[in-house]
């Protein structure tokens, strides 16, 4: 057993109310029930009959459930076309029970707030500066707003709680009635309310950023029921905002300056360029909204259905205070799990409240170093909710991915959770699934992982940064063996007439343990490589009968020896004292087509692994066709790269070729296969790259090829050599070489050079004192 960090944030479940686009009793009915759930204000309402905006609205808030309301067929079917946003309560109402002092909420609720609340001193603080609920006339104009910006509670007899009473036993509550035949008072929002509580102790989480949200005020038609929820879900977007109706223009009278002046305070910490009240809303006609304002300084944001699709509002994750606690990782029948402790809840815990739930986000540090079978950081692909909850979890429902963390659903009086490592095989296999294909390992994927597993994982692999090793392996068969004093010629480079296969340019190259000051030699190389399994201890015997030489390993190896030829029997004993040792490429180097094949492909993956510093990968995999049977093609490696919402995951799939020559005709197949899985990957989740990896120069008409994997609005054809993959820094010699100023630390990076170097029209010159061979990059098409 082991510890592991945990930071743990508790955050309340973000539900989607479906409501129908002219149901205007299921929109106040949904607010309603918002103002009852601690978090509620942040649950976005979306319209089912408006199908390609509600799928904005569930992306963009990455809701975990939703509810509909309503009696519409529409409404009520709606949620079956998102099955990965499994209902994790029970029945079909967010009540259950049965009499009135046995109703409890499934979802925190603000009764489990103020419960919270009761023995803090913000209660106290609370009460000094006064509780008010406000009361309108039902057939107030502005009673919808009010509904929004002041609270109102659903009624005791169709939900079963009596949320007002409860309120009232832990606040001394001051109720105010507001007529609608005077001015709003200037400072209704001066004093906490129904609103207040629902929002209570929520805070931004630094794992989403926000996206654009200067409040300020939204101009609408009060009895425009598109206005309402666009003003509700800019609000549950954490943005705050007054609602003004210029047809009651005179009401609004004392609170429009009151606001503007509580506004500026609340933005004065911002940067100067971000200090704007905003002015919001859906008409065409602003300048008009804006003369409502006079010469107050406004910056206008019109709302359209574009709002929503992720570049101008981005709802941030609210959560209470994120904590740390210590996990404990062990292992359960082979697979890595880590239990730890629900402690330090920001809420009521009580055994009363089992029933309600809410999530514990959390994420790791630490832990799987060196395990790259499984991870921690699963991609934040939505649609594998079901799948992560199956293979990390028990209970299908109860898992949402989210951005660089994981949430689990529990209950409030929940004391311990614990969570299975994800297995990076299983990801990449749902992966491409929703791309609509089957993968497999191939025979060459089995050889480069248990080559990768014999070299201690990827950063093993930098063993082949040097020629030398690259050469000793391609020069000597599986059935041909050396001496030592050969290998270590062939590792130094002695008689290659290559001038950039230097081992001087590996002496700084660690590859184990050594003293420091101390630079590395051809005999550590080559010692390395035969602890490590690469090669075998044997030596060459010739039989006194048949004359045959034959190889025999040092674990078989006796004085009295039966030649495997002839089967003559004959003492090697005057053989073995004048010879010497000679080694032959072990088991996992035996195949010889894969385990050539495999050395490039390891090579890249540990430059991507340092490049890059996160990610999962595969080595070689069979693609195959759902309802085909035979392979389609094979892609040499993939590697995912999980982001941050709402950056897509990136997606690297990768060709590798030894030093060739390449047939024309096979490159080119090559291409195809990398474009068309490449580009059968969902565009919504993944961003792409085809990275092809040679160990010597591409020719022109292969960077012509490859030129074509890029596309009108994305870069993502990635080019690298053994100028790129010898050195530590992969950009290292091509730095020193050309006029790139570039570490080269993303995907979008590694592109963007290729592109310099190799496709723009004027593509980026060599230094002075550079002598490679430059190839001249093809025309533009």
């Amino acid at each position: 057993m082991d510890t592991i960090r945990v930071d743990i944030c508790y955050r309340p479940l973000r539900i989607g109310w479906i409501i129908h686009s002219g149901d205007y009793e299921a929109f106040r009915k949904a607010v309603r029930l918002s103002h009852t759930l601690w978090g509620g204000s942040f649950n976005p309402i979306l319209m089912a009959d408006r199908e390609d905006e509600a799928k904005l609205l569930i992306e963009l808030f990455r809701i975990d459930m939703l509810w509909p309301i309503g009696e519409s067929n529409e409404v009520k079917e709606f949620p079956k076309k998102f099955p990965h946003l499994i209902n994790p309560l029970f029945h079909d109402s967010i009540f259950i029970g049965g009499n009135i002092e046995q109703k409890r909420n499934q979802v925190l609720d603000v009764q489990n707030a103020l419960e919270y609340l009761r023995d803090k001193p913000a209660r106290k603080a609370i009460n000094d500066k006064g509780f008010r609920i406000y009361n309108w006339q039902v057939d107030d104009p502005l009673a919808d707003i009010f509904h929004i910006q002041l609270g109102i509670y659903p009624e005791t007899a169709v939900i079963g709680i009596d949320y007002r009473e409860i309120l009232s036993q832990v606040f001394e509550i001051k109720e105010i009635s507001i007529d609608p035949s005077s001015q709003i008072p200037a400072d209704i929002q001066d004093y906490p309310s129904i609103t207040y509580l629902s929002r209570y102790d929520l805070e931004r989480h630094y794992g989403v950023q926000a996206g654009r949200d200067s409040p300020g005020f939204f101009v609408g038609d009060v009895s425009d029921l598109n206005d309402l929820v666009c003003y509700w879900n800019l609000r549950a977007a954490d943005i705050s905002l007054w609602f003004v109706d210029p047809a009651y223009r005179w009401r609004y009278t004392n609170i429009i300056p009151s606001w503007e002046k509580a506004i500026r305070n609340s933005v004065s910490h911002r940067h100067e360029s971000d200090r704007w009240i905003a002015l919001w809303t859906r008409r065409e006609n602003f300048e008009e909204a804006r003369q409502l304002f006079g010469e107050m300084q406004l910056a206008i944001c019109q709302v359209s259905v574009h709002s929503w699709n992720g570049g101008n509002v981005c709802p941030p994750m609210m959560s209470f205070d994120q904590l740390s606690v210590l996990g404990v990782f062990g292992h359960e029948r082979g697979r890595p799990k880590i239990s730890f402790a629900l402690s330090n809840k920001p809420f009521c815990s009580d055994t009363w409240f089992h029933t309600q739930h809410l999530v514990a986000s959390v994420s790791f540090i630490g832990g799987l170093y060196g395990d790259e079978q499984y991870t921690l950081k699963p991609p934040y692909l939505p649609e594998l909710n079901e799948f992560y909850a199956r293979t990390m979890h028990f209970h299908y429902n109860k898992l949402r991915i989210e951005s660089e963390r994981i949430g689990i659903v529990i209950d409030a009086a929940d004391t311990d959770a614990w969570l299975y490592a994800l297995p990076v095989a299983k990801l990449i296999d749902r992966i491409f699934d929703l791309a609509d294909y089957k993968v497999k390992l191939s025979n060459g994927g089995l050889i480069t992982r248990q080559l990768i597993s014999r070299l201690g994982g990827l950063q093993g692999a930098r063993i082949f940064k040097i020629p030398g090793v690259r050469r000793l392996l391609k020069t000597y068969g599986p059935a041909t063996s050396f001496t030592k004093n050969v290998a270590i010629q062939l590792i130094k480079n002695m008689d290659s007439k290559d001038l950039n296969a230097k081992f001087s340019d590996q002496l700084d190259l660690h590859i184990e343990k050594r003293p420091a000051g101390t630079q590395l030699k051809a005999d550590d190389v080559f010692v390395y490589m035969v602890e490590k399994g690469l090669f075998r201890i044997g030596a060459e015997l010739t039989c006194p009968s048949c004359r045959m030489t034959d190889w025999i390993a040092v674990d078989t190896l006796k004085q009295s020896v039966v030649c495997d030829l002839c089967g003559y029997k004959y003492d090697a004993t005057r053989q073995l004292i004048n010879g010497e040792l000679h080694y032959r490429r072990s088991g996992i180097m035996g195949a010889e087509r894969n385990a050539q094949g495999a050395v490039p492909v390891a090579l890249t993956l540990q430059q991507l692994e340092t490049t890059f510093a996160e990610g999962v990968y595969s080595p070689s995999l069979d693609f195959t066709r759902k309802g085909e049977t035979s392979n389609e093609c094979e892609v040499d490696f993939v590697w995912v790269i999980p982001r941050r919402y709402p950056r897509r995951t990136a997606i690297i799939l990768g060709e590798c070729k030894d030093q060739g020559p390449i047939k024309p005709e096979e490159f080119e197949k090559d291409i195809e296969n990398l474009r068309r899985v490449a580009d059968a990957l969902p565009h919504k989740r993944f961003k792409t790259f085809v990275l092809l990896a040679k160990l010597n120069p591409f020719t022109p008409e292969e960077i012509e090829l490859t030129r074509t994997l890029n596309t009108e609005h994305q870069l993502r054809t990635i080019l690298l050599t053994a100028r790129e993959l010898e050195p530590y820094y992969i950009y290292e010699r091509t730095n020193a070489e050309f006029d790139i100023d570039s570490y080269g630390s993303s995907p979008e990076d590694l592109a963007d050079i290729t592109y310099k170097m190799y496709f723009c029209s004027q593509p980026v010159n060599p230094s002075e004192n550079s002598s490679s061979l430059i190839i001249p990059a093809p025309r533009i098409l």
